[in-house]
């Protein structure tokens, strides 16, 4: 994927996130091409490991962020939106490389989706969104040692970034566990009713919890969605 280490790594007053580049070496049903997986809060660039080790081919890369105050990157004292979190990760793209299948769960899909709006069709080819709403609900912020990031993803409606993705043409695929109460029951209905509707956006609903369809189920479901999408 070009430098294998980004040219703001030169500029000493920049940060960059922690991050592991990795070849792929998946077989059989894969990705169409290299892959940025961003993990959900509390954990770190080895979350979504399995995922990538599964589904990145052969002769592509597979690009693992552990995001800002999440294992060793960098734990600034604000800056806590999802712009924030998706600069952070731009900054450790290759602009020359091919672009980009991106995988983001829980907070990390708020992430990924933000980044697709951002950088476009050119620089990423599919978003695959994991158990996350993307909807304002307040009553589910929470005034601890995340609360920046909590106000800042639960007063604001987001919704209007699958609107942005889908007339952009980029495929995406929303997956939502069935026993997770992350997705609220309304807006689940109206992202299937989208997929019914959306020529780029596609939504499945799983078995599990918010924990248990990543390894249950969540490899399977991508694999499908990529298959459809090497099709178009």
């Amino acid at each position: 994927m070009g430098h294998t280490v980004p040219e703001l790594s030169r500029v000493g007053r920049v940060e960059l996130l922690d991050h592991d580049r990795l070849p792929g070496t998946a077989t059989g049903p894969v990705a169409p091409g290299s892959m940025l997986l961003l993990h959900g809060f509390g954990d770190d660039k080895t979350g979504l490991r399995a995922i990538g080790d599964a589904l990145c081919p052969a002769g592509s890369v597979a690009v693992y962020p552990s995001l800002r105050a999440h294992g060793t990157s960098p734990a600034p004292a604000w800056g806590y939106s999802p712009l924030d979190f998706a600069a952070d990760v731009q900054r450790i793209l290759d602009p020359a490389a091919e672009p980009l299948h991106v995988i983001g769960y829980s907070y990390g899909a708020l992430v990924a989706a933000v980044l697709g709006v951002a950088l476009g069709p050119r620089r990423i080819s599919s978003v695959a969104l994991l158990d996350q709403s993307f909807e304002r609900l307040p009553e589910r912020y929470e005034a601890d040692e995340w609360a920046e990031a909590s106000f800042l993803k639960w007063h604001y409606d987001y919704h209007h970034l699958l609107d942005a993705l889908e007339s952009l043409g980029i495929p995406v695929l929303s997956v939502v566990a069935r026993q997770s109460p992350v997705v609220p029951e309304a807006e689940r209905t109206r992202m299937l009713a989208r997929s019914q509707r959306g020529e780029h956006f596609s939504c499945v609903v799983t078995e599990g919890t918010h924990q248990s369809f990543l390894r249950n189920s969540a490899t399977g479901i991508i694999e499908k969605f990529y298959a459809r999408f090497m099709e178009t």
